[in-house]
């Protein structure tokens, strides 16, 4: 697991003008140049920008898109600063790997009657981006496109978005999910072909045995585990019933899980927790462990559902933070829904104001020991709710829907972490809606207003999105 949610897109900037403007127009070619790296200058605001040329040849580009490919670049920005032909870089455009963002824009910010043919000269860009995307549209070749003037806060935020986007695409086709035991019996709505997942989207699966778990744990330092229970007692509010000895098996199992997701290079992970229950080398349930690793940055989903855990896990790297969930009990009278699943939650998005707790928690299933819980409720404010589901033609859609999280303290009858979105509409409306999408039981919710970032991300994996 690799947290880098927080750091800017890395990306090539191949500018693009007319090849006939180095010969009759040469005293404007310095002038563009000038252009280009302004331009540039401002994509740094919401990139890494790791190369940029101005090209005006198709050998030229084809050698810069070449260079970018071995940089490792997570998109490749085609910025034109004058008119352009497509014909001179759609072969390099098309053949690349990496994911292509237009960003169509200009120096001149208004025109009006003092209007020059100069200023026509150094401001005629849009016809030439029409050319090309018109033929890359054609050619089927997926690409973003942003416009918008070269220093509007607000566009320049948009084109920022298309590369977080383009981000996450490539880290997706890396994403590791690792399944502990099997997937719940007949919970077929996460049903997944994982070699269409893998090569469609990219998550693979890593599936693990759950001998594997108990055998780390039979390995685990003591010294970690007491270095666990200490951190415990200084982070949280640690009930009077979580005693010394039910702590240290939930800090034992959890750093063997830890050590699982280390050996496996995981980026995401699911469990079917009955396998855990029917194997007597693994005393309880790691769950302290899953929420600690989900606040860290790891995609989780429960039951064995790979698709959402990988889901969740690009959501972090798109959006910096992301939780896993299910809607429980609806409130239909005041129309909001109570969120939460076992024990599962991100205590990184727990209120600010109030420290998690920590409490027993005893299992139904017969010899399972107690496990330590948490206890907490989410910092109030905007949310997007997403799931991911197949369409059937061997691609994904992403579902999103935008509302709020209700300001609130833990239910004193409830002990384990929840939430409760407040709908602007009627309850019923939304759960029939989204149903009708084909939405699952398992979701993942992210802080903020994210749809158009999830709709960004679905249009460069050429996936269905879809607005509840």
């Amino acid at each position: 697991m690799d947290d880098d949610s927080g750091a800017k897109p890395r990306v090539a900037i191949l500018g693009l003008s007319l090849e006939l403007y180095e010969h009759a127009l040469p005293e404007a070619v310095a002038r563009f140049a000038d252009q280009f790296d302004r331009f540039a200058s401002k994509i740094g605001t919401v990139a890494s920008v790791v190369s940029g040329r101005l090209c005006f040849r198709r050998e030229d580009i084809g050698r810069f898109v070449a260079q970018a490919e071995k940089e490792g670049v997570d998109a490749l920005v085609v910025l034109p600063v004058s008119y352009t032909t497509s014909g001179t870089s759609r072969g390099p455009l098309t053949g690349t790997h990496l994911p292509v963002v237009i960003w169509n824009t200009q120096e001149a910010e208004s025109f009006g009657p003092a209007l020059t043919y100069d200023d026509v000269l150094m401001n005629h860009v849009t016809q030439g981006t029409q050319d090309l995307t018109s033929v890359l549209c054609r050619a089927r070749r997926v690409f973003g496109m942003e416009s918008g003037h070269f220093a509007d806060a607000t566009a320049l935020t948009r084109l920022g978005d298309w590369l977080a986007a383009a981000r996450t695409l490539t880290w997706a086709r890396t994403c590791r999910v690792g399944i502990l035991g099997r997937p719940f019996q007949d919970m077929d709505d996460f049903d997944v072909d994982e070699p269409l997942m893998a090569s469609r989207w990219g998550p693979q699966t890593v599936h693990l045995e759950v001998e594997e778990l108990a055998a780390l744990l039979q390995q685990v330092d003591e010294a970690d585990v007491a270095a666990r229970v200490a951190e415990d007692a200084r982070k949280y509010d640690v009930a009077p019933e979580v005693t010394p000895e039910l702590h240290r098996t939930s800090a034992a199992i959890e750093c063997a899980l830890r050590r699982l997701v280390e050996e496996h290079c995981l980026d995401a992970f699911t469990m079917g927790f009955l396998d855990l229950v029917e194997d007597e080398r693994c005393p309880t349930l790691p769950f302290l462990g899953i929420n600690k690793l989900m606040g860290e940055g790891l995609g989780y989903a429960g039951e064995g559902d790979r698709m959402t855990a990988a889901h969740m896990a690009q959501a972090f790297r798109l959006c910096g933070a992301a939780n896993f969930t299910e809607m429980f009990t609806i409130d239909y009278a005041a129309d909001r829904v109570l969120m939460m699943h076992m024990q599962e939650c991100n205590p990184a998005l727990a209120r600010s104001d109030r420290k998690v707790r920590l409490v027993r928690k005893d299992f139904w299933a017969p010899g399972v020991e107690p496990y330590v819980g948490m206890v907490f409720t989410l910092e109030p404010g905007p949310v997007t709710l997403t799931a991911v589901v197949p369409d059937g033609n061997g691609a994904f859609v992403y579902l999103a829907y935008e509302t709020r999280i209700e300001d609130m303290v833990p239910l004193p009858e409830i002990d384990v972490p929840h939430w409760v979105v407040q709908l602007d509409e009627p309850v019923g409306d939304f759960l029939t809606r989204y149903s009708l999408a084909g939405g699952p039981h398992h979701l993942v919710s992210i802080p903020g207003h994210q749809s158009e970032r999830l709709r960004k991300l679905a249009h460069l994996q050429g996936f269905g999105f879809r607005a509840l």
